[in-house]
């Protein structure tokens, strides 16, 4: 494969971009996870949608510093800025009105305060911000190490990053398993934040290191697999050929898949990636909007949700409902208003001037 080091795999933003949207049907399905095909949704999307997200995320992030060479630091810093302001509007703004409508929804009291859809985001800028701080001590020039010889392969890279992030997201389960109220609730997500953080680390690798990329997309049986086992095992555990009764067993299964799947299925990805030349028109506008669309979709799902409730919808009705209604009007949302205004560009977008 060609050394693309010091340029942009368009497809591979695209996909980004199509991973983050997947949010529009998982939350779609939210409060119906007892009906049996959401529940597969919620499955295959915690098995590696965000993982998936993180480890191109972190492979994007690794060409755009070898591009920029010894300015790659100063780009860090715009780049953590840029993730902390849809941030800090998503937290001040947005997940007091989703707390709002879900106590609506529900009829109970939610917690004082919760993430929600936004712990991806602090979890973007904790990786950012980490990787600041690697970028710190790492050599430059002439003294930065070569990894044109560096041979790893692939059965063994994806193995041992899905062992480290099940290892840390068994951990930090174990950690906060006692706790209970609103600290509870707020630290819901840190076994994915923290089990996640490997993947970026893997992806950041990937994109500076031509080799290791290589390795991670050399072939396509291994990864499938890795998937394959995981999806036998979830199948088994339902039609009931595998059962435990030790408290958390089923939350191992889950961890299993959310630490195994992502870098399968990104190996996947970045070889149909690479055989892409060049992005519709309307995916590129779709990926320039999907922050915009992820931060705006959870709160417009839940209130299209309350008022499509009289209308006794069935459940595959209420879902199209759902997605279409608002994801077009996240669309919208972008295209109308944070595109042509300057402040919800850089409070949404994190950009302080418009797009061309």
């Amino acid at each position: 494969m060609p050394d693309l080091a010091h340029r942009r795999i368009e497809g591979l933003t695209v996909w980004r971009a199509l991973l983050m949207l997947g949010g529009l049907l998982l939350h779609a399905t939210v409060g119906r996870e007892d009906y049996w095909p959401f529940a597969i949704v919620n499955i295959v999307s915690g098995s590696f949608r965000m993982g998936a997200f993180f480890i191109i995320s972190g492979m994007l992030t690794g060409m755009a510093m070898v591009r920029r060479g010894a300015a790659a630091r100063e780009w860090l810093q715009k780049r953590m800025l840029a993730l902390a302001i849809p941030t800090l509007f998503g937290i001040a703004i947005l997940c007091p009105t989703i707390r709002l409508l879900l106590a609506g929804m529900d009829g109970n009291q939610e917690p004082a305060f919760s993430f929600y859809h936004l712990w991806f985001m602090v979890a973007l800028l904790d990786y950012t911000a980490l990787t600041w701080l690697l970028c710190r001590f790492e050599p430059m020039g002439r003294h930065r190490p070569r990894w044109d010889h560096f041979s790893i392969s692939q059965p063994v890279l994806l193995t041992a990053t899905g062992a480290v992030s099940f290892l840390l997201m068994l951990a930090t389960s174990a950690t906060i398993a006692d706790w209970s109220g609103d600290g509870a609730t707020l630290l819901r997500q840190a076994p994915l934040v923290i089990g996640y953080a490997p993947m970026f680390l893997l992806g950041l690798l990937c994109g500076r290191f031509p080799p290791l990329r290589m390795a991670l997309t050399s072939d396509w049986r291994f990864p499938v697999a890795i998937i394959a086992l995981i999806g036998v095992c979830h199948v088994g555990w339902h039609a009931g050929w595998i059962s435990s009764t030790e408290p958390g067993a089923r939350e191992l299964l889950l961890h299993a898949s959310a630490a195994w799947c992502p870098a399968a299925v990104t190996a996947l990805i970045v070889r149909s990636a690479l055989g892409i030349r060049s992005v519709p028109p309307p995916l590129q506008h779709l990926s320039e909007a999907s922050l915009t669309i992820y931060l705006a979709h959870y709160p417009l799902i839940l209130a299209i949700r309350a008022l499509i409730a009289p209308l006794g919808f069935g459940p595959w009705i209420a879902l199209a409902v759902m997605v279409v209604g608002g994801g077009s009007l996240s669309y919208f949302v972008h295209a109308l208003m944070v595109r042509r205004s300057h402040t919800l560009s850089l409070l949404v977008n994190g950009r302080s001037r418009l797009s061309a």
